[in-house]
Parts: C-alpha cells; sequence; structure tokens
C-alpha cells in the first residue's frame, strides 16, 4: 500500500514535498502533451513521459529509480482524488478531470 504522507515521530503527517508535488504536475502535463501531439494518453505511455518530464524539472535531484517511485505514488494520488481519470488496464486512455463547475445555458 502506498502512503503519501509520512508521519513525524510526534505524530503528525507531513505533507508531501517538493518533488512529490512536481511528480503530480509531470503526470499532469505529460497527460496535456500527449493529447496535444494527437496520441492517446495511457498506462503504457503516461508514466515514462511524466518520468522525464519530472528528471528534466528537478534539474537530475532525482534518479531515475527515484523518480519512477514518485510518479507511481503521485499516480495514485491523483486517482484518488479523482484530478486524473486513469483505468487501471494498460491500453485504456487517460484524462484529465475538469474541476470547473457547469456553466450554466442561458436560455
Amino acid at each position: 500500500m502506498l502512503e503519501p504522507h509520512a508521519v513525524r515521530r510526534w505524530g503528525r503527517p507531513v505533507g508531501l514535498d517538493y518533488f512529490d508535488k512536481l511528480a503530480e504536475a509531470a503526470v499532469k502535463e505529460a497527460i496535456q502533451q500527449q493529447l496535444a501531439n494527437g496520441k492517446r494518453p495511457s498506462g503504457r505511455t503516461v508514466p515514462p513521459d511524466a518520468r522525464q518530464i519530472l528528471r528534466l524539472k528537478s534539474r537530475g535531484r532525482v534518479t531515475e529509480i527515484d523518480a519512477e517511485k514518485r510518479v507511481r505514488q503521485a499516480i495514485e494520488r491523483l486517482r484518488e482524488r479523482k484530478d486524473i481519470k486513469a483505468p487501471n488496464t494498460p491500453n485504456a486512455d487517460w484524462g484529465l478531470v475538469d474541476q470547473s463547475p457547469p456553466s450554466t445555458p442561458k436560455s
């Protein structure tokens, strides 16, 4: 089970660190880039692109193994918060969930 929050020794949860937030942004950016390029974002294509984006944005301060772990955890957090639509099947289409309230049509 992946836990997004560490616990300090006095019991209070610690928030996400800079690289965890960067990983979430990298996942969203990878989905947006693939949609903009006319490609289908899926479980096979988004994680590698997100890892590459995370490594670039972190300016080499994140190793490849750490980037893989952080991207996997970021995907799980985004799924739980329903910020992305990411089915577990490898070829299913992924997408960003629109968080804006629906506009009411004027009659």
